[in-house]
């Protein structure tokens, strides 16, 4: 092993894209750059400081973070990346590390790598993933024309992440699940229900600081936006087109079953406008969307929001807390506190 002298540093600029920011990762509408992308490149940081040093087969692994997110950082703009080496100690590596965007400091702290010889960390790290469970899929119903739809997908992405799950976004058309298994229609319920109902909706919103609004023309059909959430989902875009549809629906009283909003909201989140529209009134995604209804219909779904983990279901915005339970422990204190 070469002497790893300290006082090597290293310095570079990134541009980080969209697809960093922390809305990309779940956290809907946050659209700075994520701490783990500015933690990704403060890690470069460090590796450009070192790399000349390494011997024949030898790389360095990050062992330890400690940094403060000190300021909001943007996407398209240039990122200041700098790492310096401050104590050698074996094969443990310190470095003192920074980001800085527009003479602002974004991030700055320690981050410690540890020295390995590539072939036993690979080998030892195949073995740790044969031996891991895959992850767990949670499936999320929802139609556009749900308030509680809107609540739901604001925070399923930030809670399946926590546990390392992943999220199929189904959409389904709500008024055809109800006519075939006969369901309820809470709008024509008793007036006090339907009063609390409005009053219950309203105190979850405020509670996930969210402005919800019956479109002045309500209901307002949702089968194009519906269908476009399969092809948002087919190119891998189904959270972000989701969450921004609900938005310009319950919180913007847009028309979202208008062909010009569609395209418009598909070019606010990086889609094609002209293939959104297309797809929006494509017979082919029209009989996807009739079999995704068909199917949960078999599925045992009778409302949305519904989520299911393997065969278990549940249903509703007030669920998520017994859902994040199921998927990781007991986290019922952590929905108290407001963090799901």
């Amino acid at each position: 092993m070469r002497r790893f002298p300290p006082g090597a540093e290293a310095a570079f600029e990134v541009v980080p894209q969209g697809h960093e920011t922390a809305a990309r990762i779940g956290n809907e509408g946050v659209t700075v750059v994520a701490s783990s992308a500015i933690i990704g490149f403060l890690e470069q940081a460090c590796h450009l400081a070192i790399r000349a040093y390494f011997a024949a087969g030898e790389a360095s692994v990050g062992s330890l973070i400690d940094v403060k997110h000190l300021a909001p950082a943007f996407p398209s703009k240039p990122l200041r990346m700098t790492a310096r080496l401050v104590e050698v100690d074996g094969r443990r590596l310190a470095f003192s590390v920074a980001a800085s965007q527009d003479q602002r400091v974004i991030m700055q702290g320690r981050h410690e790598r540890h020295l390995v010889r590539l072939d036993r960390f690979l080998s030892a790290a195949s073995e740790v993933q044969a031996e891991q469970a895959p992850r767990r899929n949670v499936t999320f119903w929802f139609d556009f024309h749900s308030p509680w739809s809107y609540l739901a997908s604001t925070r399923i992405g930030g809670l399946a992440q926590r546990h390392d799950a992943t999220v199929d976004w189904r959409p389904l058309h709500l008024a055809n699940l109800i006519d075939a298994i006969g369901g309820r229609r809470v709008l024509e319920e008793n007036p006090a229900f339907v009063r609390w109902y409005k009053e219950d909706m309203q105190d979850w919103a405020r509670l996930y600081g969210l402005t919800i609004s019956y479109h002045p023309q309500f209901p307002l059909r949702p089968a194009r936006a519906l269908r476009a959430a399969i092809f948002a989902a087919d190119e891998g875009h189904a959270p972000g087109w989701v969450v921004r549809v609900m938005q310009a629906y319950w919180s913007e009283n847009a028309d979202i079953s208008d062909l010009d909003v569609l395209g418009r909201l598909a070019e606010e989140i990086g889609l094609d406008p002209q293939a959104i529209r297309a797809a929006a009134t494509s017979p082919v995604y029209k009989d996807r969307l009739e079999r995704e209804t068909k199917d949960a219909v078999a599925r045992g779904v009778f409302g949305v929001p519904t989520f299911a983990v393997d065969d278990k279901l549940f249903f509703g915005n007030d669920r998520l807390s017994m859902l994040d339970r199921h998927l990781g422990g007991d986290s019922l204190n952590r929905f108290a506190a407001g963090l799901i």
